[in-house]
């Protein structure tokens, strides 16, 4: 042992230096050798990086016999040649292996002597036979209930190391137990039994006790006292030569232990009333167990861990602890790898699992179970559980702390790789510690370490350097809050109910669209449950409520029932009832509308804007519709929060599945998307993205054409009222016939139906000149104009209206402006040859004249768009031209600019070889070049050489 001990301490040294949990694999042991194993797999854990399972507990099967077998043992006497021996802490209910027994008198007396603990306990309270509790006098004699009264004698011994053996025995027995019979170091109970066939009908009785257990030592007091303090126990567990590690008390650091003790005895406060400590212990474990396990299970009791580290023993309790080192990009040797969620397997939104509680009388049983709403809805609504049994905790609120501890941590899922530099090596397993990284936007970000390694490595220069590499986890102090939020644990008290009166199920009704056939389609799905143990199945039976005859779904003891490929908007009429080993229930009733394919899509999420250059690269999370067909992206140039999907136009109306990125041109405003789903019913509500871009530099405004608020071009089905543009109505107002307000809908709208669409074009072509590349950009402000607002003023029918009831006009996309733009590379005075209309993006053409064209559109004859503002700029970016060594030549030196500029800004010279003097003077300075000639001081034209700049915008295209 000595060899292993010395061999753990080196792994300590700064060559070896590795800190893990101490949740390690280890195989059964007992005395030194436990350390052996624990070296052993210490070693193959931090290579193996099994570390970070510490960071919370994997959902596992459920598996109630473990831990349910292991109460049920504990408080059952046993008759085995050869038991392992048992330990406890805290206080529980035991029994033990019978290590004596002998019939006296006859048979008239039976001795038992009932092992109960392998070391002294504090205290053996009440006694329980066949689980009833019974009273003793002060001679152990039993005196209630009546049934056991003067039958029972028992005497306790706590299993101190220099106890005398039991005298009554000694006289009772036939020479058999004798004073050498001392027990010594063990806990255990002679009960003598009076023969009596109507008080032990059924035999020999089981006997056990509530036994309050090991005195634990306590390093803030330095004392050795009965405690329950999870803590305590771990230490004790580490420091026992018997049964435990065998650690001196060189290497446990009893500072963390100190610390960790505190927080378990801090108290809480209960919703009912009352305090409790934060964390105790009580439960027993056997000497047959893994080291491993039973390390794992004493940590439960306080959600705690325990590391080895600088060659001692460290613990820590569950309890947020802020950090005191911070750690950013100077701290690093290379790149972070970052994991961002774990895997769905590894994911859970609800713990469940079962404890031993005193008002349940030891019994295992479930407590209440933690579920988080946030959490399911985040896993799309299906309820995952943890199966987190805690075999050493006694109290429902206890163990409702620790199953949220427990969820909140899992859910906490970012992880880093980080290799450092030696400032992380203040750092140990369990520490908390804040990351700033620029890059993965963390500003003082809290992790906790699950994994820390010394490295040794050549740094580029082949130079050895040493780091240290960490794996840390996302933390919140939140994961450790509690507000007294538990719920009542409710007693197994047993009431024997009518075997003939079967509990009504409960039921619910759902419908979800599948894919069969590559064919979504909709699906009945019903949910029959039942709090009655009773209840063997369930009979389910559906039909339309236009159906005569139901259709039976089947008879089970499952929960769901289904009924494939339904109709959309039919209404189901559901019956349900419970079925026992002896009758059924009534049938329970139930109806449900079908929605399916009527639904409309979820709302687009993470819906984000990146510009480049002149393009808007749009991303979102694909919509999980199984009828999904399409996104539809709309602008406005509104960027305040009054910016609405209605008051939009189109950029792309249809970005088909499964793509979920699109390109766009970059304009300031807000962009927005919904789905769209095969029915064409759009997403609720609008999913949007403010863009804020600034002006681009270096371009020179050319030509603008603003043609509001007159519009005085030529229209097609279209009107200007109040300064706006919009689609013209059926009827006139003065042409209606009838009384003046027969016509429906508002006072403006004029009468009938508003044209579903209708052309507008700009007043005036705009010339560049020449043929240029130009920047064209556009503003076109538009609103959504609804002449129906009225419920009544309406037309068709009552549900055909878009959005829930009247619809939220905000979220209308039924109207639309779409500007559209045509090019020519002729002189446009004279017989110019134009491109088709094509759609308008904001970018670069290259033509010397435009022409402008908006379509109006509305698919409700109640509703048009009206325009506001609509105008198009012509920019041209600057172009400068240079030239260098020049020679003038005695006379005048003409430079021609090649291609010409649209527009000059100016000319710079660069004389190098001026004599005293000598000047220049330049001429004939246009968009195609300029003059220069130098003369000397005698106003001689002579020769130099020069070099020029010219500055400008415009490039006359070849």
């Amino acid at each position: 042992m000595g060899f292993f001990k010395n061999f753990v301490k080196a792994l300590t040294n700064p060559a070896t230096l590795v800190a893990a949990v101490a949740a390690v694999a280890l195989a059964p042991a007992t005395g030194g050798s436990s350390l052996v194993l624990f070296a052993k797999a210490y070693v193959i854990t931090a290579a193996s990086t099994a570390a970070l399972q510490s960071f919370s507990p994997k959902p596992k099967l459920p598996s109630f016999s473990d831990f349910a077998s292991e109460t049920q043992n504990r408080t059952q006497m046993i008759k085995q040649p050869t038991v392992a021996r048992r330990m406890i802490y805290g206080e529980t209910r035991v029994s033990g292996v019978l290590g004596f027994a002998e019939s006296t008198e006859d048979d008239k007396f039976l001795h038992l002597v009932i092992l109960m603990a392998s070391h002294e306990v504090n205290s053996i309270g009440q006694i329980y036979i066949n689980d009833v509790a019974i009273t003793l006098d002060g001679n152990g004699n039993c005196i209630a209930p009546t049934q056991y009264a003067n039958l029972i004698r028992i005497n306790k011994h706590l299993g101190s190391p220099s106890q005398s053996a039991d005298g009554d025995l000694i006289n009772d027995s036939n020479g058999k137990w004798t004073d050498q019979h001392k027990l010594s170091g063990i806990a255990y109970m002679y009960a003598r039994l009076e023969f009596d066939a109507d008080s032990f009908p059924n035999g020999l009785p089981n006997i056990s006790a509530i036994v309050q257990g090991k005195k634990l030592f306590d390093p803030r007091t330095s004392t050795t006292v009965y405690s329950t303090n999870p803590a305590l126990a771990i230490r004790d567990y580490l420091t026992d030569n018997i049964y435990g590690f065998g650690s001196s008390s060189s290497e446990i650091d009893d500072t963390s232990f100190t610390t960790a003790a505190n927080i378990c005895d801090e108290n809480v406060t209960l919703s009912g009333g009352g305090t409790e400590k934060k964390y105790t212990i009580n439960g027993t474990f056997e000497s047959n167990g893994s080291p491993k396990q039973i390390l794992e299970n004493l940590l439960t009791s306080m959600g705690g861990s325990v590391i080895f580290s600088n060659g001692k023993f460290k613990t820590k309790a569950a309890k947020y602890v802020a950090p005191t080192v911070t750690l950013d990009e100077n701290d690093l040797r290379g790149s972070i790898s970052l994991q961002s969620r774990r895997s769905r397997r590894d994911n859970y939104n609800a713990v469940k699992g079962i404890f031993t509680s005193p008002t349940n009388n030891y019994v295992a049983a479930d407590y209440p179970a933690f579920t988080s709403t946030t959490f399911q809805n985040e896993d799309n609504g299906e309820q995952i559980f943890l199966d987190l049994d805690l075999p050493y905790t006694t109290s429902s609120p206890m163990a409702q702390r620790l199953a949220k501890i427990a969820l909140f941590r899992n859910r906490q899922q970012i992880t880093l790789d980080m290799p450092c530099k030696l400032k992380a090596f203040q750092l140990n397993v369990g520490d908390t510690v804040s990351i700033t990284n620029q890059r993965f936007g963390f500003s003082s970000k809290v992790f906790e370490v699950g994994e820390w390694n010394i490295v040794f490595e050549n740094d580029a220069n082949g130079i050895p350097v040493m780091g240290v590499d960490l794996v840390l986890r996302e933390l919140n102090s939140a994961v450790y809050d509690w507000d007294a939020e538990e719920k009542a644990f409710q007693q197994d008290n047993t009431i024997l109910p009518d075997p003939f009166v079967v509990t009504l199920p409960t039921v619910s009704v759902s419908d979800e669209l599948r894919v069969l056939n590559e064919e979504a389609i909709s699906v009945l799905v019903v949910n029959a449950s039942s709090t009655s143990a009773r209840v063997i199945d369930f009979e389910v039976q559906a039909k339309k409520t236009t159906s005569s005859d139901y259709i039976n779904l089947g008879k089970s003891s499952a929960n769901l029932f289904e009924l494939i490929n339904v109709e959309d908007d039919a209404i189901y009429d559901v019956r349900v009832r419970s079925i026992s080993r002896f009758s059924k229930s009534p049938f329970v009733t139930n109806q449900h509308q079908i929605v399916g394919k009527t639904a409309p899509p979820q709302n687009v999420t993470n819906f984000s804007i990146n510009i480049i250059n002149t393009e808007a690269h749009l991303s979102w999370t694909p919509v999980g519709d199984l009828d999904l067909s399409h996104y539809r992206i709309r602008h406005s140039r509104d960027t305040s929060t009054s910016a609405t999907y209605a008051n939009s136009v189109d950029l792309i109306d249809k970005v088909s599945r499964p793509a979920n990125t699109a390109v766009v041109p970059a304009m300031t405003g807000t962009y927005f998307i919904k789905a769209v789903d095969k029915l064409g019913n759009d997403s609720l509500d609008a999913t949007s993205s403010v863009a804020i871009i600034e002006n681009i530099k270096d371009l020179n405004s050319v030509a603008t054409s603003t043609q509001n608020p007159t519009f005085s071009g030529a229209k097609s089905n279209v009107v200007v009222i109040d300064n706006k543009l919009k689609l013209g109505t059926s009827v006139l107002f003065d042409a209606t016939a009838g009384n003046f307000d027969s016509t429906g809908g508002l006072f403006d709208g004029g009468g009938g139906t508003v044209a579903s669409s209708g052309t507008y074009d700009f007043d005036n072509y705009i010339d560049v000149g020449a043929v240029y590349t130009s920047r064209v950009t556009a503003n076109v402000t538009v609103e959504r104009i609804d002449y129906g607002v009225q419920f009544d003023d309406a037309t068709g029918n009552f549900d055909d209206r878009e959005g829930l009831f009247d619809g939220d006009a905000n979220e209308f996309g039924n109207t639309n402006v779409e500007l559209q733009i045509a090019t020519t590379e002729d002189d446009p005075s004279g017989s110019p040859t134009y491109t088709d209309f094509r759609k308008f993006f904001v970018g670069d053409y290259k033509a010397r004249a435009f022409k402008f064209r908006a379509i109006l559109t509305t698919t409700d004859s109640e509703a048009t768009p009206g325009v506001s503002a609509l105008s198009v700029t012509v920019d041209m970016p600057d172009r400068v031209i240079a030239d260098n060594d020049i020679v003038s030549g005695a006379g005048s030196k003409a430079i021609t600019f090649n291609p010409n500029f649209k527009g000059l800004q100016g000319v710079g010279i660069s004389a190098q070889n001026l004599a005293s003097g000598d000047y220049y003077v330049i001429t004939s300075k246009s968009v195609s070049g300029f003059t220069i000639t130098f003369y000397n001081s005698s106003n001689s034209a002579v020769s130099r050489t020069f070099d020029y700049v010219a500055k400008g915008f415009g490039e006359i295209a070849a």
